[in-house]
């Protein structure tokens, strides 16, 4: 007798009988929650189930006002994109850009409005009531100091605020962290006038950085990512030249490691650098120079490039040739003001390095005033000194906070003086450290639930429209402040009834297509600026300090920012570009610097100015000069939920509250350091770690090495068979292929694949953020990240580049995700089929045959394939991934992944589908472009191009047979479907890895 059982005899008793069910009860697989379907009873006419929806949006993750355009399924947001007709970000989007998703959809978001009672804790209270409340405060407080404290608000929304504020009395101030007040006082130096400009990088044919972080933390990130891309990469449409990019300042950041040179100036020096390099260019007459420069002579005279080398720590012959590069370019673009090198004397840096543009003349082309932006227009620290003074004093009865998080950034002083207001009200959607000091929290709507519009530039309009019903019980606050200021109707109608008053008589059509667009773009003309009297400004550097402090520099986090994305896991579990931790700060000290105080990576560093003291474990590295320390800001919150809340240390407690001479803030502090004996087993980065393919799988190539290729050159060609066997290999490939001409196998296919040039790859991350969100992948936090369990299909590998003497000159970024490789290794071991071969050349893997063995990725040289160590979906998990209502976010075309399950990139195999799909429907074949991988889409270098690498005519077939084309690993005879395009450094010596 048999114990065999057919199919059909399994279903029958399994499947059909009661009998069936209680055995499978019995193995633990107990029947699942009965859910009711409840149809459509009125149907949106917006929404076809199955169909997504796009509406466009503006960013308003940080004050650059990206558009966006917003993927709605189901009534849903599971995705944003990037508004290509946005002048600002041209389609593409950054990492934090598409975190806000996890912002709308946060689990710690509050859902209704709360008041403090009177044993000090906060309870319910309705809309109503919380407004008759208020109603009573503001009228008790008239007279008696009302300010209204909101971020960078150039809106309609802050007119709005501003009307109130004048009909009751008070007035609205404005606060970033990241003022940018040096580069605004730098700005009135040189030309008389505060505002900040635009910056064509696209057409610079040479940068200078002086520490101001253009890539990933300066004014408009991914606008200047794009323009630097497009003047940097090597092909970029101009024959076989490129824009050299020379960095200058203190350590590397994700900007400065893409520099073809840096230029490891000393602290506060790089003024006298810029003046020194401007004082060549006109003795050598290098340059056309503006009539009225002239009037520079004197000043330039006594910082020739022998006076101020010394000081600057670089050598005369460094000085002379950068000045000669810069002038002779035809098109060189300088710029500074980054908040890293906000220092006592940051604004004559600006300056400085604003008499530089001026002399090659780039004010007016590649300077332009005139389109300003939106961001210098908030008050200074200097104000907002003067606020806290007044709420200590007690001169502040009435203080309304929207937008911003002063107690987080400014954690003694600002926190001790809410203390002293009579009522603060906060309109925070989140318990962050400012509301939770507050008296009443009225919270607001997300942008991506409100109407609103946003000038981030002159020239430009940025609107917002609510893409989804509310989440929670939330309300927008431009209808609870018509509310209070007794006006009827609804901030919506506010909106419309200010636009109406400029498009009366074709409003309608002119409303429709605005939104439609995503805004109204247009140019602002340039303005002409006059060059001020500088002679009696003093350029000289600060003082160095005699004792053993050390000199500290507080940056922007690029992800974190100042704090704001600190609640969001994408944003947390991303790998910082430089260091690649994630999770958690770090301090940066150099290895000299480590080898004389006996430091290792993970000890922990006392770090103690005469402001505040935090401890941080230390990260060695060499993109940072010996004699300074580096602390990123972004972390250590006392509230703000639970991915923010008492993680790490808040670097912002080191820093003063005194403000400059120009109103701003220094983020350059001396500090003592001392070693606490505390030591963290592992850091959380996926530096050093197994999945690192380390050196030998990155290219780069100088300049003059580029400009000689050829088409049908090979430089890095590696012949992976011997001579003597490739007859028997082809003859044996030619039979393999016979064999598997079957079923859908038979017949002409597509091979998809990726071109990916690391000239163009700037490591920003955005591209992995994307590929979270578009596939569903798991956030798994700081433990698991430690134990190198994280699940990002794509990662970004950076590889320091280092010249002849060994000194780091910058780095090479590396995306690295499955090569989808013609002859894959992982898929031969799998024991259940699983991982198999599709007909378009995809290595694809089938998640519910998949039995965990692992084989697959043991085979898998480019180590890009994940497992699922835990179930993340599971509801209350230790290691839950998408906590209600997180899981809205999820994209319904792709599987969200169970334990035991081994997962990797599929190229976004439901776009691939989809594509294919839409053209089977309109009757004609998939054409190059109409498949847009996520990464693809995002990429603000416009770095990665997808097609198919069997379509002659397409642009990935294009770049596959570019010389400086590659495949990593080629030796292993993996036939990869990803083409490397090898990195261009403009320079004579590009270094090695």
């Amino acid at each position: 007798m048999t114990d065999s059982i057919d199919r059909r005899r399994f279903l029958k008793v399994l499947g059909v009988t009661g009998a069936g069910a209680a055995a499978v009860s019995s193995c633990g697989i107990g029947p699942e929650p009965t859910e009711r379907l409840i149809p459509y009873l009125i149907q949106p006419e917006d929404q076809i189930p199955g169909t997504a929806t796009y509406y466009a949006t503006t960013c308003r993750e940080c004050a650059a006002g990206c558009g966006v355009r917003v993927r709605v399924r189901e009534g849903r947001a599971v995705k944003l994109e990037g508004n290509p007709d946005s002048p600002i970000n041209r389609g593409r989007l950054c990492a934090r850009g598409h975190a806000a998703l996890q912002g709308l959809y946060n689990p710690d978001r509050i859902d209704h409005p709360l008041v403090r009672n009177a044993g000090g804790a906060f309870e319910a209270i309705d809309w109503d009531g919380a407004l008759i409340r208020l109603t009573a405060k503001v009228r008790e407080a008239q007279g008696k100091g009302i300010v209204f404290l909101t971020g960078a608000e150039q809106s309609t929304f802050g007119d709005l605020v501003d009307e109130w504020m004048k009909q009751v009395g008070g007035r609205r101030m404005s606060y970033e962290a990241f003022g940018f007040e040096a580069l605004r006082a730098g700005n009135r130096i040189a030309f008389g006038t505060a505002t900040l400009p635009t910056y064509d990088f696209a057409n610079a044919k040479y940068v200078l950085s002086f520490g101001a972080d253009f890539l990933d933390t300066w004014l408009s990130p991914v606008e200047f990512q794009n323009g630097f891309s497009r003047a940097h990469a090597f092909d970029a449409g101009r024959p076989a030249s490129m824009a050299k990019y020379v960095y200058v300042g203190p350590r590397l950041s994700l900007t400065g490691m893409n520099a073809d040179e840096w230029v490891a100036a000393k602290p506060g020096t790089e003024g006298l650098l810029a003046l020194a390099m401007a004082q060549v260019i006109m003795s050598q007459h290098l340059a056309r120079v503006p009539a009225d420069a002239s009037r520079l002579v004197s000043v330039l005279a006594a910082h020739t490039p022998r006076a101020v080398a010394q000081v600057v720590g670089i050598d005369e012959a460094t000085i002379t040739r950068l000045a000669q590069e810069f002038a002779r370019s035809g098109g060189g673009l300088a710029i500074a003001g980054g908040m890293a090198m906000q220092d006592a004397n940051a604004a004559e840096i600006v300056a400085a390095v604003n008499l530089l543009n001026y002399v090659v003349g780039a004010v007016g082309s590649l300077v332009k005033f005139g389109p300003d932006l939106a961001i210098g227009s908030t008050n200074t620290f200097a104000e907002l000194g003067t606020l806290t003074k007044e709420m200590t004093d007690g001169h502040i009865a009435l203080l309304f906070v929207h937008g911003t998080n002063p107690a987080h950034s400014l954690p003694g002083a600002f926190q001790q003086a809410l203390g002293k207001v009579g009522f603060k009200v906060s309109f925070s959607s989140y318990m962050d450290e400012t509301t939770a000091a507050c008296d009443l929290i009225l919270p607001d709507h997300h942008p991506l639930e409100q109407w609103g519009d946003s000038r981030p530039r002159a020239g430009v309009v940025g609107f917002q429209q609510p893409v989804v019903q509310p989440v929670f019980g939330t309300q927008a606050t431009g209808d609870v402040i018509l509310k209070l200021s007794g006006k009827t109707g609804t901030f919506f109608e506010y909106l419309q009834a200010k636009w109406r008053t400029r498009h009366a008589a074709t409003f309608e059509q002119y409303w429709m297509d605005a939104l439609t667009k995503g805004g109204i773009y247009g140019d602002a003309p340039t303005r002409a600026v006059r060059l001020a009297d500088v002679s009696k400004v003093s350029f000289a550097a600060p003082a160095v300090s005699a004792n053993q402090d050390q000199a500290v520099i507080v940056f922007p986090h690029p992800a974190l920012h100042d704090g704001r994305g600190a609640n969001k896991p994408w944003l947390q579990e991303l790998p910082d570009p430089v260091s690649k931790i994630a999770w958690h700060s770090w301090v940066e000290v150099h290895p000299d610097t480590a080898e004389k105080w006996g430091l290792a990576t993970g000890d922990f560093l006392l770090l103690k100015s005469p402001f505040g003291a935090q401890k941080f474990p230390a990260w060695i590295t060499r993109s940072v000069r010996p004699d300074v320390l580096a602390v990123p800001t972004g972390q250590g919150h006392s509230a703000y939920g639970r991915y923010a809340k008492d993680r790490s240390a808040n670097a912002f407690e080191l820093l003063g509250v005194q403000a400059t001479v120009y109103g701003g803030r220094s983020f350059i502090v001396r500090a003592t350091a001392t070693m606490t004996g505390e030591h963290q087993r592992r850091v959380a980065t996926i530096e050093g770690n197994t999945r690192d393919l380390g050196l030998g799988t990155t290219e780069v190539l100088p300049l003059a090495r580029a400009k000689a290729l050829h088409p049908g050159d090979h430089p890095f060609h590696f012949e992976e068979t011997p001579e003597y066997a490739k007859e028997a290999v082809e003859w044996w490939a030619d039979r393999q292929h016979e064999k598997a001409e079957l079923g859908n196998y038979k017949g002409e296919q597509p091979r998809w694949g990726l071109a990916i040039d690391l000239s163009k790859c700037t490591g920003c991350s955005a591209c992995v953020t994307a590929c979270y969100a578009e596939n569903n992948i798991a956030t798994v936090g700081e433990e698991l990240t430690e134990r190198r369990r994280e699940m990002a299909w794509l990662r970004l590998e950076r590889y320091w580049r280092v010249d002849e003497h060994d000194k780091v000159q910058g780095a090479v970024n590396q995306p690295m995700l499955c090569q989808q490789c013609g002859n894959a290794p992982c898929e031969p071991v799998c024991p259940v089929y699983a991982a198999y071969h599709t007909p378009d050349g995809l290595n694809g893997q089938v998640y519910n045959r998949c039995v965990g063995t692992r084989y697959c990725s043991n085979n898998c040289p480019y180590k890009v394939r994940y497992f699922n160590w835990y179930n993340y979906a599971e509801r209350d998990g230790k290691y839950e991934a998408f906590p209600e209502p997180l899981s809205m976010l999820l994209n319904p075309d792709v599987t969200v992944r169970e334990k035991g399950v081994m997962e990797k990139c599929t190229f976004c195999v439901q776009r691939i589908r989809g594509a294919q799909n839409q053209a089977r429907l309109e009757n004609r074949n998939v054409r190059d472009g109409d498949i847009v991988t996520a990464c693809q889409q995002t990429c603000p270098s416009e770095a990665i191009v997808f097609g198919d690498l069997n379509d002659r005519r397409s642009r990935v077939y294009e770049l596959a047979g570019n010389p400086r084309g590659y495949h990593v690993l080629a030796g292993l005879n993996t036939k990869p479907a990803i083409t490397y395009l090898a990195r261009v450094v403009a320079q004579d010596t590009p270094g090695h890895g």
